[in-house]
């Protein structure tokens, strides 16, 4: 009888997330702001996610607040000159961050299993942006971004029990967390509410203003998170989803498609995205 096999499995491997990679020309892209919603609703399905929230931030008083503060940190991670240092404070951000969750169970933000599923979310937003807005990946360009996702997970120094090596392992995980792990709570309830409870003006816009727009802006973005969310999450959060709604959507995206590649790059590109941009160019 021959010896056990006792290699330890190879460690998914990375690929750079630099200048030239699909996460340099992705992350920063203001399309990811029409999955704001969507995103945003996805990690709160998470019970330790919305537990957090409901625990550690005034989520329900401002919504805008984590994201304002969360998405020029993250897209620094990508586009910065420090941008290790940058990931390093990002995940140092979570250390206080734990608690009960809505099954009763123990959470720490900084818990592999959970913030893999929050960084995660940022991964799949580059395939899911492609898939509405622009041009599928291919399945070599979906395993190149899924060994980027490796490399700027890392950069947070967690644990890489959670990694995996390409993109069938990515969409087996993304399914197996949404049907047996995601749930409906008080943090996406409030979400989905959005379209008709005033919460503070969108920073940047005057006040007068917002209290023009705010319901039809909250409203379409509302909808928007429906159009765009899987539809076994969208089954777990009790959504409809009409055929106007898909005939609709169709018209939405294609506007997309059509007219954001005529659009000059500089509004193509969150500010902090295109800073790193143009220093990179420079040097």
């Amino acid at each position: 009888m021959g010896a056990p096999n006792t290699a330890v499995p190879s460690a998914p491997a990375g690929a750079p997330i630099g200048p030239g990679s699909l996460t340099w020309k992705y992350a920063g892209d203001l399309r990811n702001m029409l999955f704001l919603g969507r995103t945003g609703i996805l990690q709160n399905m998470h019970p330790a996610v919305g537990a957090a929230l409901q625990d550690h931030s005034d989520f329900f008083a401002d919504p805008w607040d984590r994201l304002i503060r969360s998405l020029p940190q993250i897209q620094g991670m990508i586009y910065d000159a420090d941008a290790e240092a940058r990931a390093g404070r990002v995940r140092d951000y979570h250390r206080p961050l734990k608690g009960t969750d809505s099954r009763g169970e123990r959470y720490h933000a900084l818990n592999p299993d959970v913030y893999w599923w929050t960084h995660a979310t940022f991964v799949e937003l580059t395939l899911a942006l492609n898939e509405h807005f622009g041009t599928p990946l291919t399945t070599e360009e979906k395993d190149q971004l899924i060994a980027e996702g490796v490399t700027w997970w890392r950069m947070y120094g967690l644990s890489d029990r959670v990694l995996v090596a390409n993109y069938a392992e990515f969409e087996e995980y993304w399914h197996r967390t949404i049907d047996e792990v995601l749930e409906s709570n008080a943090t996406t309830d409030f979400a989905l509410r959005l379209g008709s409870v005033r919460i503070p003006a969108v920073p940047g816009i005057p006040e007068p203003v917002w209290s023009v727009i705010w319901r039809p802006v909250m409203a379409f973005n509302v909808w928007l998170a429906n159009a765009l969310m899987p539809e076994r999450a969208r089954e777990i959060l009790d959504l409809r989803w009409s055929p106007l709604d898909r005939k609709l959507f169709g018209l939405v995206a294609t506007t997309v498609r059509t007219v954001w590649p005529l659009l000059p790059e500089r509004l193509r590109y969150a500010p902090r995205a295109y800073a790193g941009i143009k220093r990179v160019r420079g040097a």
